[in-house]
């Protein structure tokens, strides 16, 4: 199978100049995400060990703690980091732009970022799926990312139960209509364009859902 590498899902955006001890630690991060994921991939998530990824990295178990809290986290190494951007792009829209559109023009960038890696975020997604730990931790990823969207949503539109139980009902469907279409491009091996997806996907929860 194939697996993915840090450079590949999590490309830089900004190189600036680092002193040599960042570049190493640095090195070091890579080199566990990297060898970490090829681990999981060929004999599994549960039956990879962190000490024999200690082991091929050539760091002690206790080396390993500094740099992620547990094997869950090689797997979703940037879940914080994905999710500050997000909320940014909700909270520094125009203050008259509904929120939908906000939504999505917000998920046409993310969309254009996973179909830049789509081998790699469709065998993640492989790996993801022979896991109930990986499956939970995806759970609480998605809650994380729907209680961000409401309080996002909340704050643009101001304080009061009406607009609490506004933007909670918007986060959940919003994060509904988001999983729904992810599961169906992870299904299809990432073979649709993922924001044309997304778009009909909102353009449903824009409109109201039918069977027609």
């Amino acid at each position: 199978m194939t697996y993915f590498t840090w450079a590949q899902l999590y490309p830089s955006h900004v190189k600036t100049p680092r002193p040599l001890r960042e570049k190493k630690k640095e090195a070091t991060r890579r080199a566990l995400l990297e060898i970490g994921n090829r681990l999981f991939h060929r004999k599994g998530f549960e039956a990879t060990t962190i000490d024999e990824i200690c082991e091929e990295v050539g760091i002690s178990r206790r080396t390993f703690f500094r740099y992620f809290p547990n094997k869950e986290a090689l797997v979703f190494p940037h879940r914080h980091e994905r999710l500050d951007r997000f909320v940014a792009f909700l909270m520094n829209a125009p203050p008259d732009e509904r929120p939908l559109a906000t939504l999505r023009r917000t998920s046409a960038v993310f969309a254009r970022e996973y179909m830049a890696n789509r081998a790699q975020l469709v065998a993640q997604q492989k790996l993801i799926q022979t896991s109930p730990d990986l499956l939970a931790r995806e759970r609480e990823i998605d809650r994380d990312w729907e209680a961000a969207m409401a309080r996002a949503f909340r704050e643009r539109t101001g304080p009061g139960h009406a607009s609490e139980l506004r933007a909670r009902v918007f986060a959940g469907a919003a994060i509904g209509v988001i999983r729904a279409t992810m599961r169906h491009w992870f299904s299809i091996d990432g073979k649709a364009d993922l924001a044309r997806l997304g778009d009909e996907a909102l353009d449903c929860l824009d409109r109201g859902f039918s069977l027609e």
